[in-house]
Order: structure tokens, then C-alpha cells, then sequence
């Protein structure tokens, strides 16, 4: 890494981003934090960490160009908000590649993506539509998948578990291997990729890969509350479910959990290889040990997203 490698961090005080920041100063990246302005607050706090903060607005391309200058790595780390994802990522390629960023870090960080059918995943078409503006430009991206989330699966607001039951639904045959990373892992890989100037252009890691009876063990001997798996069908099932969600439903939140488990119990999302020995300073947590370092209170899933629910 060269001495005057310099990231800018899009969406810092998000679930994502607050971990990446704190990865970045830990690992002592020059670091820029770009923020809209009128948050005088948010702003004092970044300041308070001797961070340097820029003005400007993935929804107003103007005001990107200067804010990118003298930028090594861009990365971004917007939520699923689908009137703001696309063109924002559009936006900061587009002004990335004017002034000369060498890479852009998309807000990936899901399952395989490349791997599935965008009409297989809302949030993931999104995805999709992202990955083809970086062709013909300068900027390079790096993708940074990190399957799901352990702190979205045990969101207490998010559907994967059944909290009140001690239920972990699941569909398939059990057997299937899932990939799971925290929050706090992904951000140590995000950190590592941006001090890593010959990274990939896709980067694969996981913290535990195990099937849904597994997860329900190791949530069961993290949190010292029992979770059983109760399996509710086949793969099959679970697609003519979410087809009839989709006819019924008034919004894409009453069926997106759905796509994104049949994604990982149908196979589909599963990563071939991981990445994770390009980087053996980063030590990532089992869904176990994630369940017993977190308090309900501390989890950060669906509950804590941006993104309007209706």
C-alpha cells in the first residue's frame, strides 16, 4: 500500500458503514467521510475521530467530482432503498471514473449475486443493474460478498427466526450449506480490501458456513435460549410461496426474507470458494460466538435499515 492511499467511505453512520469506519482508523487509512449537509451532530461525531468530512450527495452528481479528488478507494455502503441504490452507485462510478479513483467498492456485501437470476432476488436485481456501469471505465470495482448477515438472521424483528416460539423455519433438505459473516467481520474485510491494491475485482468471505439446523444450534448454545429448526417444505414449496406473495402482497418486504432464503437453501447463493486466506490477520466469528458476544438489544439487522417499509 502506497503512502498516499486515501479512501472515501459513503453512508458512514449506517449498519455497515459505522463498522467499516471503525476498521478503517483501526487499520490507519487515510480516511474521508462523505456526508450530506444539515447534520451538524453526525458530522461533530465523525469530526471527534479526526476524520476529515466532505459535503456532497450520491443524488446530486454535481457535487461528487470534487469530493472525489485525490481518492484512492471509494467505498460505498448505501442501503437497499431502490429509488436511491442504482442511480446513486451510477452517480459515484461516474464521478469516480472523471477524476481519476482507482476503484470503486460497490454496496455489495450480500450472497452471490453473480450466481443468481435477477428475478430471484429484489435487492440483489439491484445488484445486477449496478455491476455493468463499471464497464468501459477506468475505476475498477471490487466486490465484496459476505453472504448473509448473522446479525440480520437473528434480528429479533426480522422473520428468519421465530423469537416467540423458539422456531427456525426452514425449507430444503437440511443439508445445504449456507454463508454467514457479522457485521463487524465484514467491515474488518472491507478494510482489508482497501489496503490490498491488487485485490480482485470479486472477493468471497465467510465467518461460518453451516446449514439452517446448524444455525439453529448455534444460536441455541450462543444465546442460551433454544432454537429448533422445524423444516417446512421443499425447495419447491418455498418458490410457489413466494410466487403467490407476489400476487397477494403490497410491497416487496412481504416476500424479499423468502427470496433471500430460498437463494441460500436452494444452493444457488453459495459461495464456490472464499477468500478468506488472501487476509489471515482477519479472525471471524461462528454464528456461536456472534450469538454470545450480542445482546438483543445490540443486534443491528432489518430493524435498523434506512429504507422505508411501506
Amino acid at each position: 500500500m502506497t503512502a498516499d492511499h486515501t479512501v472515501l467511505l459513503i453512508g458512514a453512520t449506517g449498519m455497515l458503514g459505522s463498522s467499516i469506519l471503525d476498521e478503517l482508523l483501526r487499520a490507519n487509512l487515510s480516511t474521508t467521510v462523505l456526508m450530506r449537509p444539515g447534520k451538524p451532530e453526525r458530522e461533530e461525531a465523525i469530526r471527534a475521530r479526526g476524520l476529515k468530512i466532505v459535503h456532497g450527495d450520491v443524488m446530486d452528481p454535481a457535487t461528487l467530482p470534487a469530493a472525489f479528488e485525490g481518492i484512492t478507494t471509494v467505498v460505498c455502503s448505501l442501503n437497499n432503498n431502490p429509488e436511491m441504490f442504482v442511480p446513486g452507485h451510477g452517480h459515484v462510478i461516474a464521478a469516480a471514473d472523471e477524476v481519476g479513483v482507482s476503484r470503486v467498492i460497490p454496496s455489495d456485501f450480500s450472497v452471490d449475486f453473480f450466481r443468481i437470476k435477477p428475478e430471484e432476488n429484489y435487492n440483489l436485481a439491484m445488484r445486477h443493474e449496478v455491476a455493468p456501469l463499471f464497464e468501459d471505465r477506468r475505476v475498477r470495482p471490487i466486490h465484496v460478498l459476505i453472504g448473509a448477515f448473522m446479525d440480520t438472521m437473528l434480528d429479533r424483528q426480522a422473520p428468519f427466526i421465530d423469537w416467540a416460539n423458539g422456531v427456525l423455519p426452514y425449507f430444503g433438505d437440511g443439508e445445504q450449506s449456507c454463508d454467514f459473516t457479522s457485521v463487524a467481520d465484514a467491515g474488518k474485510f472491507v478494510a482489508a480490501a482497501c489496503q490490498d491494491l491488487a485485490a480482485p475485482e470479486v472477493l468471497r468471505f465467510a465467518g461460518d458456513v453451516i446449514t439452517m439446523p446448524q444455525l439453529a444450534e448455534a444460536v441455541s448454545a450462543g444465546t442460551g435460549t433454544a432454537v429448533a429448526a422445524r423444516r417446512e417444505g421443499s425447495v419447491e414449496k418455498l418458490a410457489a410461496l413466494i410466487t403467490e406473495k407476489q400476487k397477494t402482497a403490497e410491497n416487496p418486504w412481504a416476500w424479499i426474507a423468502l427470496q433471500y432464503h430460498h437463494n441460500m437453501v436452494s444452493g444457488r447463493a453459495k459461495f464456490l470458494r472464499l477468500d478468506n486466506d488472501r487476509y489471515p490477520h482477519v479472525k471471524t466469528e461462528s454464528v456461536a460466538d456472534f450469538s454470545r458476544r450480542t445482546r438483543d438489544d445490540e443486534v443491528r439487522g432489518m430493524s435498523h435499515s434506512d429504507v422505508p417499509r411501506s
